[in-house]
């Protein structure tokens, strides 16, 4: 399964919820520190080194292709922000 989160809060709890390392976990700068990834690096999650402000950006959709090239015929997982 691949997850993209979008918050901290969301990332926490993906990182607490997930049972096997092949959980591949997705996340913008503006969620991570690059310190903070560094410290995580036993866990299965990649950094974009921009932030995702908004589903409406191109950097956005841009980041979704890229988790899909690295992930064929996985779906991708969004958290959603209300």
């Amino acid at each position: 399964m691949v997850f993209l989160a979008l918050t901290r809060s969301g990332l926490d709890e993906l990182i607490a919820l997930r049972k096997t390392p092949d959980v591949a976990i997705w996340c913008g700068s503006n969620v991570l520190s690059e310190a903070e990834y560094a410290v995580l690096s036993g866990v299965n999650i990649s950094r974009f080194n921009y932030p995702l402000e908004s589903r409406d950006d191109k950097a956005f959709q841009c980041a979704l292709e890229t988790i899909a090239d690295h992930h064929a015929d996985e779906k991708i997982w969004i958290e959603s922000i209300n």
